[in-house]
């Protein structure tokens, strides 16, 4: 299992907004890039209205590249899903709090394929009473900031929100889970996430795919835009 260097500032590269004609190409430029791990988004058509990548791709992606792998299930019933993509190659499996029946059950399952659990909220879920319990249980959080599976979308103003929530709630208990916001991140919208608390960036189509520069100048750019947040009491 690959682990994240843990900085306090890192951008994940979304693989579905990449070229995926040119997969192993574009997976090189990324290596090259200040990136520090790939996304790789899997949504059921019922999760949200839409179908994106597999177990196929992730197998056939594992062995061309060092990076970290994160596998975003958006799915209904993870659980299912968890040993074929362990299996596959993901060294971190996010798992919606909206889909799970189990939490601590289905972060144990993760763990026993050999993969890290990270915690994932829809933009419109507000984090609840239980979500520092389910926090100690995992690196990373992962907060989406658009519904899953479209690009093109902006940012939610609620979700910024969550965000500040979520890192007030973690300061306050002595937590230092990384907050990985996900949707419409660019230059714009990155000093919003990240003085809200985010320090993990998804870098998509229109912040790191853009198609106007290359991935290495496109990734610079992102973290050129980085406005650290002041630490909540």
């Amino acid at each position: 299992m690959r682990t994240v260097q843990r900085k306090p500032f890192y951008i994940s590269a979304s693989v579905s907004c990449m070229d995926l004609c040119n997969l192993e190409s574009q997976i090189k430029e990324v290596e090259q890039s200040s990136v520090s791990f790939f996304h790789f988004d899997v949504v059921d058509g019922r999760f949200n209205d839409c179908f994106i990548l597999g177990q196929t791709t992730l197998e056939k992606m594992r062995p061309v590249t060092a990076l970290p792998i994160e596998v975003h299930l958006a799915v209904y019933e993870p659980e299912k899903y968890i040993e074929s993509f362990a299996k596959a190659g993901a060294d971190y499996i996010s798992v919606h709090y909206e889909a799970m029946q189990n939490p601590l059950a289905t972060f144990d399952l993760i763990r026993k394929y050999g993969s890290q659990p990270v915690l994932a909220y829809k933009c419109t879920t507000e984090p609840g009473d239980d979500f520092i319990s389910l926090s100690r249980e995992v690196p990373m959080i992962l907060k989406l900031t658009v519904n899953p599976g479209f690009s093109g979308q902006k940012i939610q103003s609620q979700a910024v929100e969550h965000i500040r929530k979520m890192r007030r709630m973690l300061n306050n208990a002595g937590l230092t889970a990384d907050i990985q916001a996900d949707g419409n991140i660019n230059i714009t919208t990155i000093p919003l996430v990240t003085q809200a608390g985010a320090n993990v960036l998804t870098g998509g189509t229109s912040g790191l795919f853009t198609g106007k520069k290359s991935i290495s100048e496109n990734a610079l750019d992102m973290l050129r835009a980085i406005k650290p947040h002041i630490p909540a009491s």
